[in-house]
This record gives C-alpha cells, sequence and structure tokens, in this order.
C-alpha cells in the first residue's frame, strides 16, 4: 500500500486530488475499484472518468475536471506499467539448491540461487547469483547463465549458450539446437551441416513460451540488450535481433536475417534468408519480408509500403467489378468494330 504522493513520486506524475489517498493495487479500467489506480489510454476512456470506481487514474494531458484523482503524465501506459511494479512486483526470495539436481563437473554456482528440483546442469556450466531454475530446466556443457535470470519450467539450454543478466525465458523454449542446415549428395541424400556457432542472449532480454532459438553453422545467433520475443517464435540459425526490438507470437526468422534496433515486427510474419530489416522498422502482420527493408520503413503484405499496399489490398477487393466492367468494354469494341 502507497499514498497517492508516493505513487505520483515514482512514476513521475503531478496529482489532481487528495494526495494522501491509499493505493493498495493496480487494476484494469472496467474492473477498478475503491483502492485502485488504473489508466485512461485514450479518448474512450477519458469519457467514462465519471464513471470509474477507480481511487486515482493516470491520463495524459489536458486536464479534465472530474471527481476521480488524477495523476497526469505524458504516457500513461508506461506509468501504468511502473505503477504495476511498484504495488504488485515480489521482492526475490532465494530458497537454495534442490537436493535433487543432476550437476555436471566442473560447474560454478553463484549465491543466493534458487534451484528447484529435476534440473539438469551439464559440464562447466556457469551460474551467476540470484538465479531462479524451475523444476525441468536442462542446460548443457559449457554454458553462463547471469545474475537475476530466471528459467522457467522445462527450458532447455544447449551446449555453449551464453545467456545475459535479468533474463526472462518461459517455459518449453529451446535454445541452441541445431540449426535446418542439409545438402543433398549425388544420390539425394541429405548431408547434415554441422551446427558449430554459439547462441548469446544479452542483458534484459525475454523470451516467451515455446520458442526455439537455432543455433548457426560458424555465425553467432544474438539477441541484443533488451531484446522481446512472444510466444511460438522460429529464430533461424545465425540471425541477429537488435537492442529492444520487439516481436509478436508466430514470427518466423529464416536463417541470416539481420534485424535492427527498435523495430516492431507483428504477429505471424516470415523472412526469408539473409535479408536485413533496418533500424525502427514496423513490420504489420502476416507480412511476408522477402527483401530487405531501410530503417523506419512501414511494410505490410509482400515487402510493400504500408499505405500501397492497403491501396492494392483496396482494388483487389473491387477485381470482379473491374473485369465485368472490361467485358463491357471489349464487346462495345467489337460491336464498333464490326460495323
Amino acid at each position: 500500500m502507497v499514498t497517492l504522493a508516493e505513487l505520483a513520486n515514482f512514476i513521475g506524475a503531478e496529482i489532481i486530488g487528495d494526495a494522501t489517498a491509499q493505493i493498495h493495487r493496480a487494476n484494469s479500467f472496467v474492473s477498478a475499484q475503491a483502492g485502485d489506480v488504473t489508466f485512461a489510454a485514450d479518448r474512450h476512456y477519458r469519457n467514462r472518468l465519471p464513471q470509474s470506481q477507480a481511487t486515482a487514474v493516470i491520463i495524459a494531458p489536458p486536464v479534465v475536471e472530474t471527481r476521480v484523482n488524477l495523476l497526469v503524465v505524458k504516457n500513461p501506459k508506461l506509468a501504468f506499467a511502473r505503477a504495476v511494479q511498484l504495488l504488485h512486483r515480489q521482492p526475490y526470495k532465494a530458497c537454495g539448491i534442490s537436493a535433487d539436481v543432476s550437476k555436471g563437473e566442473g560447474c560454478i554456482l553463484g549465491n543466493d540461487l534458487s534451484i528447484h528440483p529435476r534440473v539438469t546442469l551439464g559440464r562447466d556450466v556457469v551460474i551467476g547469483n540470484r538465479v531462479t531454475l524451475h523444476p525441468g530446466v536442462v542446460i548443457g556443457d559449457r554454458s553462463q547463465i547471469g545474475d537475476d535470470t530466471t528459467l522457467y519450467a522445462n527450458v532447455s539450454i544447449y551446449h555453449d549458450c551464453d545467456i545475459g543478466s535479468r533474463v526472462i525465458i518461459h517455459s518449453g523454449t529451446v535454445i541452441g539446437a541445431d540449426g535446418f542446415g542439409f545438402v543433398p549428395d549425388e544420390e539425394g541424400r541429405q548431408v547434415k551441416l554441422l551446427q558449430l556457432a554459439r547462441i548469446l542472449i544479452e542483458d534484459d532480454c525475454e523470451i516467451g513460451a515455446n520458442c526455439t532459438i537455432d543455433r548457426g553453422g560458424f555465425d553467432e545467433t544474438i539477441l541484443r540488450r533488451g531484446v522481446k520475443l512472444d510466444n511460438l517464435i522460429q529464430v533461424g540459425h545465425g540471425t541477429q535481433i537488435g537492442e529492444n526490438t520487439v516481436v509478436a507470437a508466430l514470427v518466423g526468422f529464416s536463417g541470416g536475417t539481420q534485424i535492427g534496433r527498435n523495430c516492431i515486427i507483428a504477429g505471424q510474419v516470415g523472412t526469408n534468408q539473409h535479408i536485413t530489416i533496418g533500424d525502427g522498422a514496423l513490420i504489420t502482420g502476416q507480412a511476408g519480408v522477402t527483401k530487405d527493408i531501410a530503417a523506419g520503413a512501414i511494410i505490410g503484405g509482400m515487402s510493400q509500403d504500408l499505405r500501397a499496399w492497403r491501396r492494392s489490398q483496396a482494388l483487389y477487393s473491387r477485381l470482379p467489378e473491374i473485369n465485368e466492367r472490361l467485358r463491357q468494354v471489349e464487346r462495345i469494341t467489337r460491336n464498333l468494330k464490326g460495323k
């Protein structure tokens, strides 16, 4: 529980109302009750402020007249995210190392660990401080896990993977499986190209459930600092994703894809091999990226500028009508020629 004044100071907001009001939790705009703080994301919710039961609502300028206490900031959603952290984040408390842990030779374990039953550590694994490994986690030989990192149940880290600090990896994700590389021989049988490179996941990344991040043949697969992956994402061998890029569910990056910093990749996007997506690009849902994308571009469809793609989609819906009109013109033309 905090006062409105303490919350405002934490999120950098101006108070309009009772600074001594008590805030117990964060909640959605629809569900918020007395003791809750919420936020008005847009005009729709700002118009509903008189009906809100929350003790306080975070809004963007300009200030509106209402009975509800207000916290005024430039970016309400960001401020609300910080409020949630203040009110609901649980402090880390180490639970120790279970006796039911399989540990290979040469492992180095840090301090204040939480290693649950049925965890398997390979040879020469390095685990940092305040790391949490949930049941069923497997970490391969010579891999490293940085400080304050959490691996949820049944995460598999293959050999020679380097995971940074404050990384979160959700259940079922596999990091370091072999990239998909085969060459047919003279009789058409597939010969495997050995995948020898390392995997590097830098600090402050978060990887959703059931993702796969593949090892390359010679070039490292890298997630730079602050990358956020949703669930069910395939990161092909040798792919590199730049700092603070976010990727929605069901995206597939073919091998060697290079993604810049601060990009937004929407759901179900697929890429060709070895293409480059520039810094700050936005790729809309279900787009097929078949060629290099410039920095700051907004892309939809098959590597088209989003506005051009929308115009083409609008035209596509009219094709039957346009086709019929073209047939009428052809008939009129034939009749005129016959005369």
